[in-house]
């Protein structure tokens, strides 16, 4: 009875020891998503310049004081852009988009907004949609200071001299874990608005002069070096 018992907690002790191992591993595992460039995950502190074109019309929709408003840009781009290798944590980026030969559709009104359309500088980061399985990877686009994502100028009668888009936007980025010359980033037209980001979930979204508003898009990604490049869990 005495080595049954002895052989019995011996190989308790066993099980105690590897769960606290596996404990320690799992605790010490990556994060991700991670940016891979060229077969290997980009290391901690390095970057790469990357190259955002839309692939046709980029829209944004709204309201001001209930008025509904629509603005269709058939040209947009990146200014600055890169993407960042943050070691365990997941991948960061940064950018400025720029829009431009936009049409300006505000119901009753004339409106015509400003060109070029500048976003204030943006700092983004990998993050997974918990609610996509096949798209879980995406890119949270947010204000790099403040909550101010892009402030809108307009000219015409009765038309707002001016209105802020506040907030966060996410893009599905496709393809899933693949190297590739040309990814694409696309923000479908019904919002993304919960995200995980290092474990911890969230909701987000954009607002146009304190209402509620939509970002929907796609733009081919390259790098700068046309290097194969995507993003991986691991």
């Amino acid at each position: 009875m005495f080595k049954t018992r002895v052989a019995l907690l011996g190989v308790l002790a066993l099980f105690i020891a590897s769960g606290i191992a596996a404990s320690t591993a799992s605790a010490g595992q990556p994060e991700g998503p991670y940016w891979h460039v060229a077969g290997s995950r980009l290391g901690q502190g390095v970057s790469k310049q990357i190259k955002l074109q839309a692939k046709g019309v980029t829209i944004l929709k709204g309201s001001d004081l209930g008025v509904g408003v629509v603005i269709e840009c058939h040209n947009s781009y990146t200014e600055g852009a890169t993407i960042e290798g943050q070691g365990n944590s997941q991948g960061q980026d940064k950018a400025r988009f720029v829009f431009e030969q936009c049409k300006t559709v505000v119901k009753g009104l004339t409106c015509v907004v400003t060109e070029p359309i500048r976003t204030n500088q943006l700092k983004s980061y990998l993050a997974y949609n918990p609610n996509s399985k096949q798209q879980k990877f995406i890119d949270v686009l947010e204000p790099q200071q403040g909550s101010v994502f892009v402030v809108l100028h307009f000219k015409g009668f009765a038309c707002p001299e001016s209105a802020p888009v506040e907030g966060a936007v996410a893009g599905e980025i496709i393809p899933v874990e693949k190297e590739v010359q040309e990814g694409l980033l696309y923000a479908p037209e019904v919002p993304i608005t919960e995200i995980e980001h290092e474990h911890q979930r969230r909701t987000i979204g954009l607002k146009f002069a304190e209402e509620p508003s939509v970002f929907s898009g796609a733009y081919g990604a390259r790098l700068a070096t046309n290097e194969q490049w995507g993003v991986f869990g691991q």
